[in-house]
């Protein structure tokens, strides 16, 4: 239910002492962020048996990813969550994928270090409007790693 979106569905569950909704490693907000069902994750977060960090943070790097940017904002709001998980992978996926708004809303939050690599994904994918973002942002070094993400942005041109 909660994979798919069916907000009432997932209200039944819950109600029922008989349902766990953190069974399979959290596997409902985790399937339910990816998907990008907002409301279905609002009710999971309110529950506290669920773990939005389970599966070192599964829900939020594959919202971004996906370039969820409601469900992303949701899970950010929730101390619980590392947004740096996994070597900053949440913001990297976002960049890669060019989801832009994802990225700035990671970039407002103050527990995402910089590690450069998410403008280094972007550069290297071609996606301007990530890199404009990236730009913007005073923690971010362009030139970074032996400047990784102008050289992967040419090599990607090349190919």
């Amino acid at each position: 239910a909660a994979e798919n979106g069916h907000v009432e569905v997932v209200e039944l569950l819950l109600a029922d002492s008989r349902v766990d909704p953190s069974a399979n490693n959290n596997s409902a907000i985790q399937s339910a962020a990816e998907n990008g069902h907002v409301e279905v994750v609002e009710l999971l977060l309110a529950d506290s048996r669920v773990d939005p960090s389970s599966n070192n943070n599964y829900a939020i790097q594959n919202a971004a990813r996906r370039g969820h940017v409601d469900v992303v904002r949701l899970l950010l709001a929730d101390s619980r969550v590392d947004p740096s998980a996994n070597g900053n992978y949440a913001i990297q996926k976002a960049a890669e994928n060019g989801h832009a708004d994802v990225v700035k809303l990671f970039l407002l939050d103050s527990r995402v270090p910089n590690y450069n690599y998410a403008i280094q994904s972007a550069a290297c994918t071609g996606h301007v409007d990530v890199v404009k973002v990236q730009l913007a942002d005073s923690r971010v070094n362009p030139d970074a790693n032996h400047n990784t993400a102008i050289r992967k942005a040419v090599e990607n041109v090349q190919e």
